[in-house]
């Protein structure tokens, strides 16, 4: 593994590439599962660099696969260089793809030619519709990420963790079907749907004081009937499920079901479930990786705060279901809240030149460190199989 020049100057020689990226994102954002432009962007540049891309990939719309041409037939261990690109409904890039999408393209480019023959093969997955359907699910049903050792991306953040701690999640709509009659002219006649929809309800505040710790439910009534004197024929409830594990969202599930069930056979009603949304794994960052991404940064000159809180649910999670994922959360240098119209407008100045150039610099020095130390890798696959244990069923929606 011959070293052409440093890391540092590579990551320097194709900032400016990655700022065109950064600003064309920050300038024409889509929101989920509509990033045709975008996508399109992508490939165009990344043809341009000399890649081979394959969009989409395996039939998921607005997906890409972009590979060295000399890599096709390689051998070598295979990274998953992760690109998100999706922005949020009348909040821009709020979320930071456009700073992780560029950093992850500045990334792979710097280690491919910081190196004559890098000991990994790198590729580039664009990941479409990451904020609402899960893009990523999509492709892990097809196979996708079997062949590859670790995935990495990155997460734009007001400070530096080492991962970007999820929880699983999933959710719930419940219907629930009577009869309909008057409230007061003949009532025996009816069966009340929003009974078993209140006693839906019921049996979830039963249930929750045996819930394990982290496990939540919360929910709303969204058809209640139209007015007081007659009986529902109709009413739906909706429910979002959250627990710090897959297998016990996949519980938790079970336990909601059963609720719905017992709350129908009770008010004579019928009723099914739906699931709107795709059920997402939470992130596991082991103490390998954690302290190795702590390491990067502190060599790096950047403050890294191993306070760990759990933020919200991504697809990332149902990545990691299969192969270790590195996720860590770079700052831009303010404290702005993600998911905001303030982030996204820092995002176009220095704070998202600075997430951008830090994200891919540590990126290239995790993997860096990773080819040179490969019995880190090893124990990092080590501590990633423990904790998932290979038993899981995955439950791809």
């Amino acid at each position: 593994m011959k070293k052409i020049q440093p890391l540092n100057q590579t990551i320097e020689k194709f900032l400016p590439l990655a700022q065109k990226i950064l600003d064309w994102m920050n300038q024409n954002p889509e929101i989920s599962g509509q990033e045709k432009k975008t996508s399109a962007f992508l490939v165009k540049l990344l043809r341009e660099q000399g890649y081979k891309v394959t969009s989409p990939i395996k039939r998921v719309k607005y997906s890409f696969l972009a590979k060295r041409p000399e890599d096709l037939n390689s051998k070598k261990p295979k990274v998953a260089i992760l690109c998100e690109y999706d922005a949020v409904e009348h909040l821009g890039q709020s979320c930071g793809h456009s700073a992780s999408c560029a950093a992850s393209i500045l990334c792979a480019l710097a280690l491919e030619n910081s190196y004559e023959d890098f000991p990994f093969q790198l590729e580039l997955i664009g990941t479409p519709n990451e904020e609402v359907a899960g893009g990523k699910i999509a492709l892990l049903a097809k196979g996708v990420f079997d062949s590859y050792d670790f995935a990495i991306l990155t997460q734009m953040s007001p400070t530096n963790k080492p991962c970007f701690q999820t929880v699983a999640s999933s959710d719930l709509i419940l219907h629930f079907y009577g009869k309909t009659a008057h409230a007061s002219v003949n009532p025996w006649e009816g069966v009340n749907a929003l009974n078993g929809v209140q006693l839906f309800f019921h049996a979830i505040d039963m249930l929750r004081p045996h819930l394990e710790p982290g496990n939540q439910v919360n929910g709303i009534i969204q058809d209640g009937g139209l007015i007081p004197n007659v009986i529902p024929q109709q009413s739906s409830a909706y429910v979002y499920l959250r627990a710090n594990r897959y297998e016990q969202i996949l519980q938790l599930k079970k336990r909601i079901e059963t609720c719905a069930k017992g709350a129908a056979i009770a008010t004579e009603n019928k009723y099914d479930t739906a699931q709107l949304n795709p059920t997402y794994a939470e992130v596991f960052n082991g103490r390998t990786s954690s302290h190795l991404v702590c390491q990067v940064m502190e060599e790096l000159h950047m403050e890294c705060d191993t306070l760990e809180p759990i933020i919200g649910s991504s697809d990332v999670g149902n990545v990691n279901l299969t192969i270790p994922v590195f996720y860590p959360m770079i700052s831009i240098g303010e404290n702005v809240p993600l998911y905001s119209k303030e982030f996204s407008e820092c995002l176009k100045g220095i704070p998202g030149q600075t997430g951008m150039k830090n994200g891919a610099m540590v990126m290239s020095k995790i993997i860096e460190h990773l080819a040179f130390h490969p019995e880190k890798l090893e124990q990092i696959k080590k501590e990633h199989t423990a904790y998932r244990n290979q038993s899981e069923s995955v439950e791809y929606f």
